[in-house]
């Protein structure tokens, strides 16, 4: 199996919405984004501790939108 890698985005995301066609999922402070390479989801962990488990952009229709930086 392959190795699980993970962004930090603490401090640079101030939320993350994934977008299913009109259907809006928020997450508000990101901490950390995990995934394995060709997945279809991915993990979003946030400051509260509570984790996210969501399509990858691009897969069952959804759109990712964020405000802050981009760095990956």
């Amino acid at each position: 199996m392959t190795e699980m890698k993970t962004i930090d985005v603490k401090g640079v995301e101030e939320w993350r919405e994934y977008d299913f066609d009109g259907r809006v999922y928020r997450i508000e402070k990101p901490v950390t984004v995990q995934f394995y390479s060709g997945s279809t989801t991915h993990r979003v962990t946030d400051f509260d501790g509570v984790v996210h488990c969501v399509p990858a952009p691009g897969h069952a229709g959804c759109v990712l939108r964020w405000k802050g930086a981009v760095i990956a």
